[in-house]
C-alpha cells in the first residue's frame, strides 16, 4: 500500500499477512498492523487476502471510499484502487508488484498520486496547487526509474538553457526597442541637432546676412552708446576680458557598462541607436557665457549651462530609459586669448540657477569680477555682457572674408569655427545697457537685451561690480530678462572656497 497524504506521504507498506487491520492514528495518519498488533485506535477496516488481491471489510460505524465510491460492508480490491479512510481522511493506493521488483512509478502514476494527495492535504486552491507541485517534484525525483529521471534532467536542462536564451534575447530586444523607440518620441530632433554641428559656407553667409539685419539696430545702438559715454566704453573694455564664451558637448552613457550611446544611420534612412562599440557617438552641442570670480580660475555661470540637458523634453526621452547625460567636452574662450581653455564643473547649486567651473591648467591674466554684496535698486543702470546666439552670434559679427577663409573645403564644424574666431580675435562679448525694473531676494529684473547663449553672463552696475547673473531670457531680443542676485552667487562661491 502506498500512502498518499499526511505526514507519512510517500511511505510504502508491503502487505504479506493474510489479514491486515487499517487504523487511523493521530493527525489523521493511517497505519497497517497485523491482527496481533496493538492498534493506537479502534480498527477502521480489515483487509483479507483473496488470491492475488485483498477484500476490504469496513467496521460498523466507519466509512471507506474506494475510487470515490462508498463501500457497503465489504468489497474486493484491485491493483491501482484508491482508498480514502474516513471522511476527508488519509488516502492510500493499492499497487501490485512482482516479487523482488523495486517499485517505481510511471509518469501517469506519479501525476495521479500527487493530485490525490494534494486534494486531501490542501485546504485551499492555492494550498492544493502548492501541495501538488511539491508532490510531483518529489515523486519524479525519488520514485521514478533512473532512466526516467535522467531524461527529466536532460529536458529540464534544455528548458533552462532555452529560457536563458529567450530571456537574453528578450532583454536585447527590449533595449533595442527602447532605444529605437526614442526616435519616435523625439530623438530625431536630437539627431538633427548633432547634424547642426557642421555648417557650409553658404549656411554661414546666409546666417550672417539674415541675423545681421536683426542685430543691426542693437549693434548700432551699442556703438552709439559707447561713443557718447566714455564711462560705459571704459566699463565694457575693463569687464569684457573676464567674460568667457563657453562651448561644449554632452552625450549619454549606460551607468552599468559606462558605454556611450551611439547611432548608426542606414542607407534607407532608418536610424538605429545602440550601446555597442559601433556607429557614431550621439553628441549634442551647447554654448553659454561665464565670467571669472576668483584668481584661482573659478568661473561663474548658470546651472542650466553646466547641465544643458535640464528641462529638455527630447533629452528626457533618453534619460527615462536609464541613460545618464555626461559632459564630453567643455571649453572657454576669453577675449584676446587665442587658445581655448578646458573647464570642469566644480559645483552646481541646488537652490538657484548657478554653477561654478574651474579652468584646467594655467589661468590667463584676467581681472576677477567682484560680486556686489548689496542688492541693486529699481531704476539703476546696468550693463549685460554675454554671447547671445553662441557661435552663430559671433559669426554674424565676423567679416565675409573670414567666413570664406575658414570654409575652403565646404563643411566646417562648430568647434573649428569657434577656434578660428578666437584666433582671428572675434571672441568678444556683446554688451547691452538697460534699467533694473524689479528686485527681490531671488530675482533681479532688467530690460537690457540678450538671448539664448547669453545665459550665465554678468549683469554689472556702473561701478563694474556684478549685481546679477543672467538666467532667464526672452528669446529673439524682446521683453524683460531675469537674473540671479549676486548675493546668492557670493554665498555659493564662499562655500565652495571654504570646502576646498
Amino acid at each position: 500500500m502506498l500512502i498518499l497524504s499526511g505526514r507519512r506521504r510517500g511511505h510504502m507498506v508491503h502487505l504479506g499477512e493474510k489479514t491486515i487491520h487499517i487504523v487511523r492514528g493521530a493527525n489523521a495518519d493511517v497505519g497497517f498492523i497485523p491482527p496481533d498488533g496493538e492498534p493506537e485506535r479502534d480498527v477502521h477496516a480489515t483487509m483479507h487476502r483473496a488470491g492475488d488481491s485483498y477484500e476490504i471489510e469496513v467496521m460498523p460505524g466507519c466509512r471507506v471510499w474506494v475510487n470515490g465510491q462508498l463501500v457497503d460492508e465489504s468489497r474486493m480490491l484491485a491493483p491501482g484502487d484508491l482508498l480514502e479512510i474516513g471522511q476527508a481522511g488519509p488516502v492510500v493506493r493499492l499497487r501490485a508488484y512482482p516479487p523482488g521488483v523495486t517499485p517505481k512509478k510511471t509518469l501517469a502514476e506519479a501525476f495521479a498520486d500527487s493530485r490525490e494527495g494534494a486534494r486531501v492535504d490542501g485546504q485551499s486552491q492555492l494550498g492544493r496547487t502548492t501541495r501538488f507541485l511539491s508532490n510531483i517534484t518529489k515523486d519524479l525525483a525519488t520514485q521514478t526509474s533512473l532512466w526516467f529521471r535522467l531524461w527529466v534532467l536532460v529536458l529540464l536542462t534544455a528548458l533552462v538553457v532555452s529560457v536563458v536564451i529567450l530571456v537574453t534575447q528578450n532583454i536585447r530586444l527590449q533595449k533595442r526597442v527602447a532605444v529605437e523607440g526614442t526616435r519616435i518620441e523625439g530623438i530625431a530632433e536630437l539627431l538633427e541637432r548633432t547634424g547642426a554641428e557642421a555648417m557650409t559656407r553658404d549656411d554661414l553667409l546666409t546666417l550672417q546676412s539674415g541675423m545681421e539685419a536683426r542685430l543691426a539696430a542693437t549693434l548700432e545702438r551699442i556703438e552709439s552708446l559707447e561713443a557718447r559715454s566714455d564711462l560705459v566704453a571704459r566699463l565694457i573694455s575693463s569687464v569684457s576680458p573676464s567674460v568667457a564664451f563657453l562651448q561644449g558637448s554632452f552625450g549619454f552613457v549606460d551607468p552599468a557598462s559606462q558605454r556611450p550611446l551611439r547611432y548608426i544611420e542606414a542607407e534607407d534612412g532608418i536610424v538605429v541607436f545602440t550601446l555597442e562599440d559601433k556607429g557614431q557617438e550621439l553628441q549634442l552641442m551647447f554654448s553659454g557665457t561665464a565670467f571669472v570670480v576668483s584668481k584661482e580660475g573659478l568661473l561663474l555661470t548658470n546651472k542650466h549651462v553646466a547641465e544643458p540637458w535640464q528641462d529638455d523634453p527630447q533629452v528626457e526621452t533618453i534619460t527615462e530609459r536609464g541613460l545618464t547625460p555626461v559632459i564630453s567636452r567643455l571649453l572657454a574662450y576669453f577675449p584676446g586669448v587665442k587658445a581655448p581653455l578646458e573647464l570642469r564643473v566644480v559645483k552646481v547649486s541646488t537652490q538657484a540657477d548657478l554653477a561654478l567651473m574651474r579652468v584646467v591648467g594655467s589661468m590667463p591674466n584676467v581681472t576677477v569680477l567682484q560680486l556686489e554684496a548689496e542688492q541693486p535698486r529699481p531704476g539703476d543702470e546696468v550693463l549685460v555682457l554675454g554671447y547671445p546666439l553662441g557661435t552663430r552670434g559671433l559669426v554674424v559679427r565676423a567679416s565675409t572674408e573670414f567666413i570664406e577663409a575658414i570654409t575652403p573645403n565646404g563643411d566646417v564644424d562648430l568647434w573649428t569655427i569657434a577656434r578660428q574666431l578666437s584666433e582671428a580675435d572675434y571672441i568678444k562679448p556683446l554688451a547691452t545697457r538697460g534699467i533694473v525694473s524689479q528686485v527681490s531676494e531671488d530675482v533681479v529684473a532688467y530690460d537690457a537685451e540678450t538671448t539664448v547663449g547669453g545665459s550665465g553672463g554678468p549683469v554689472v552696475n556702473m561701478d563694474g561690480s556684478v549685481v546679477a547673473i543672467t538666467a532667464a531670457i526672452i528669446t529673439q531680443f524682446g521683453g524683460s530678462n531675469l537674473g540671479v542676485p549676486a548675493s546668492i552667487a557670493r554665498a555659493l562661491l564662499q562655500n565652495t572656497q571654504h570646502a576646498q
